[in-house]
């Protein structure tokens, strides 16, 4: 009787104890405001994290001089209305983008904000006309801005470098996602032909509805991965141009995905990334420019850079990976296939017990009457 009471106090303090307020079980270790990607704060200003039952590390909490405070989404951070004269002057001002091209990215804008409310195209959380714009529509376009050089030497676009007038640019943007950076470059650069590659159907289905209803015919989609693009398909096989990405794996995992689709020698892999890089792919970068820097000015507009390698860097950078293809059959062809059996096999197929087993038809009937004998009880 002692010990059960013993064990009903200690479960009631153990109820007690988990359903207290989580500021009695705070304790404060100290915390760099890069964590949560704001600005840095003066020091001895006493900043801490904050940690307690129920908080993950991507919610982490401040105290700033004694005052609890979160940590601001960096999605807002870096939003842009559309409509703003700011957001006009960066895109058709800086980098020279039509006003027919600036009306269908922010007609991209909405129908984004559209989706997302049936589909998780990008985050749900802070997703807005403002956000869309600012995180997602102007990194993407801002990599026209990179610099590439005409054969006679002339600084030009990288998606014009080396490409004359007789043939369109081929472009593949994989893990596109919700369409990002595919849908804008599409936009603002017609004469390119686009294929946006994503493993997710349903994804890939509201980029193709987005694609018609924004008018654009040089966009196409592909429904698969892209490391299984060259097996299936030898006409992908060193067909593009340039590779575009945005944070879609690790670097070297990337580059082992597409290495065999770029032309060899000319083809190029431009990467939206935050972050720092592993050394074996900073030593092989062409180019490594903050999107922000692109942009101009003082403002910072983007926490994420555009990073630029050649072909032969790309094979290098995916043979050191370590990465291996997986043999995946076509569809159906893990089904288990019907054994059939021979008819003229006179081995007996042995059952396992409590098996139902088939009827014999050669064998004669047994109806229980051909030798029956009546007798008479005289």
């Amino acid at each position: 009787m002692m010990v059960s009471t013993i064990l009903c106090r200690l479960r009631e303090a153990l109820l007690v104890l988990f359903l207290l307020p989580i500021d009695c079980f705070k304790f404060s270790i100290p915390a760099t405001r890069k964590e949560i990607g704001a600005s840095p704060l003066p020091i001895g200003s006493g900043h801490y994290g904050i940690y307690g039952r129920g908080q993950s590390a991507k919610t982490k909490r401040f105290v700033v001089e004694g005052e609890l405070s979160s940590g601001r989404s960096t999605s807002l951070e870096y939003a842009l209305d559309p409509k703003s004269a700011e957001a006009r002057e960066l895109l058709t001002g800086k980098l020279g983008i039509s006003e027919e091209a600036y009306a269908k990215l922010e007609d991209l804008a909405e129908l984004v904000v559209e989706w997302n409310e049936r589909l998780n195209l990008i985050s749900r959380k802070d997703c807005t006309l403002e956000v869309v714009f600012g995180r997602h529509i102007l990194p993407s376009v801002a990599l026209i801005g990179m610099q590439g050089w005409l054969e006679n030497g002339e600084i030009c676009s990288i998606f014009e470098e080396q490409i004359g007038s007789e043939r369109k640019l081929d472009i593949i943007d994989v893990g596109t996602g919700g369409g990002f950076p595919g849908l804008p470059l599409a936009i603002v650069l017609p004469q390119v032909n686009f294929l946006l590659v994503d493993s997710v159907g349903k994804k890939l289905r509201a980029v193709e509805e987005m694609v018609e209803e924004l008018g654009l015919d040089n966009c196409a989609t592909y429904h698969g991965r892209a490391e299984e693009m060259t097996d299936l398909n030898p006409d992908y096989r060193s067909k593009f141009d340039i590779c575009v990405g945005r944070s879609v794996a690790a670097l070297p995992k990337f580059c082992f995905w597409i290495s065999e689709l770029l032309k060899k020698d000319t083809g190029s892999l431009l990467y939206i990334i935050g972050g720092e890089l592993e050394e074996m792919v900073q030593d092989s970068t062409l180019a490594e420019v903050e999107i922000s820097s692109i942009l101009g000015g003082d403002k910072q507009y983007s926490d994420k850079k555009a990073i630029l390698f050649g072909q032969p860097d790309v094979t290098l950078i995916a043979d050191a990976s370590g990465e291996k293809k997986i043999k995946r059959g076509s569809p159906g062809s893990n089904k288990k296939k019907k054994r059939q059996r021979n008819p003229n096999d006179t081995q007996k197929v042995k059952l396992v017990k409590g098996a139902w087993a088939k009827r014999d038809n050669s064998a004669p009937k047994q109806r229980g009457a051909e030798n029956f004998r009546r007798f008479s009880s005289d």
